[in-house]
């Protein structure tokens, strides 16, 4: 439990799956996609080449911890509704085309880190920033000043101006790191009441802590001596794969929903259970390759990597996933 009185979100993907009504796991899917990613299993986890050139700065950037919080306290709403003009940045889309933006807005000598610039950015400077490839637009764009001046006066005011402090106070573990963003960083605090229960899904709070591991390769800032505790990243997107392997199923009044592009409340139930769902079932599915790996020396992924999997997967083959329809929720949680 990281806050009071809410289920984690592992114990919420269990709970929420238990009591469902619109969504099923079945586990002839997770059967079917263990399959498809154990051939991927050699000394760990090969993720799907999505073709994309993942841009950040190095490693060892002096402020390279500040860059990554910064990209994940905005790194949510990127969809667009069915035949509309997506928001691309050179190129990208999604989460790379924000990446781009701010990469580029460091190379124009932008202080997008510092939590004294961007605490106060202004609407056009940050539409200066987002600036795209054609007239779509960022989504959510008036969230996002306000996201960012959250985060950067929480930091100011509270961690001595660096995200590097609160990692220091979480020692090494990533539920106590997780802990203290959901705890301190309202807009991180990704709950809702399922059925009279508390429950959390903590979809950018976690992606926060491990892009951090990922990122510094589980060594220095990205040392966590209990990533495995954290669970898959609950947004639209995996959802849609687990949905096309049949790990996954809508009832008919959802799926259709779905399909003629009607928005989900955040927090509604349907919502939830779609979120809720694809958390257990990746836990399901984390169990049932552990079990098939045994005996063999290889590392076992652990939910992160397999969401990163399933996310890849599903940018690489976009193309097939045209006819799984995904569902759209406007919010500043994923």
């Amino acid at each position: 439990m990281v806050r009071e009185g809410v289920l984690s979100p592992a114990e919420s993907g269990e709970f929420i799956a238990k009591n469902a009504q619109h969504v099923q796991i079945h586990e002839s899917g997770l059967e079917k996609l263990c399959e498809e990613m154990l051939p991927s299993i050699t000394n760990k986890l090969e993720i799907p080449d999505t073709g994309a050139d993942i841009i950040h700065p190095d490693k060892d950037h002096e402020k390279a911890a500040d860059w990554v919080f910064v990209a994940d306290a905005l790194n949510f709403c990127f969809w667009s509704y069915s035949g509309a003009q997506k928001w691309t940045v050179d190129g990208h889309s999604g989460y790379y085309a924000l990446e781009a933006a701010l990469a580029r807005a460091i190379k124009n000598g932008i202080d997008i880190t510092n939590p004294k610039y961007y605490s106060k950015i202004t609407e056009d400077e940050l539409r200066s920033v987002m600036k795209g490839d054609n007239e779509a637009t960022i989504p959510l764009f008036e969230q996002r000043v306000s996201v960012l001046h959250e985060v950067g006066s929480i930091l100011l005011e509270k961690y001595n101006g660096t995200f590097e402090t609160c990692m220091q106070e979480a020692n090494k573990s990533a539920v106590k790191l997780l802990e203290i963003i959901v705890n301190n960083f309202p807009c991180f605090r990704d709950e809702a009441t399922f059925k009279g229960q508390k429950v959390a899904l903590y979809k950018r709070a976690q992606i926060l802590v491990a892009d951090l591991w990922n990122f510094f390769g589980g060594t220095g800032w990205g040392e966590f001596k209990d990533i495995d505790k954290m669970t898959m990243f609950a947004d639209y997107r995996v959802p849609q794969v687990l949905l096309y392997f049949g790990a996954l199923s809508y009832s008919a009044e959802l799926m259709e929903k779905l399909k003629k592009d009607i928005l989900l409340p955040s927090g509604s139930e349907e919502e939830v259970e779609i979120r809720g769902c694809s958390i257990h079932a990746v836990e399901l599915l984390k169990k049932r390759i552990e079990e098939k790996l045994e005996g063999r020396s290889v590392e076992v992924p652990n939910s992160s990597l397999i969401d990163y999997y399933l996310w890849c997967y599903r940018r690489k083959y976009a193309d097939a996933m045209e006819t799984i329809p995904f569902h759209k929720t406007l919010g500043i949680y994923y």
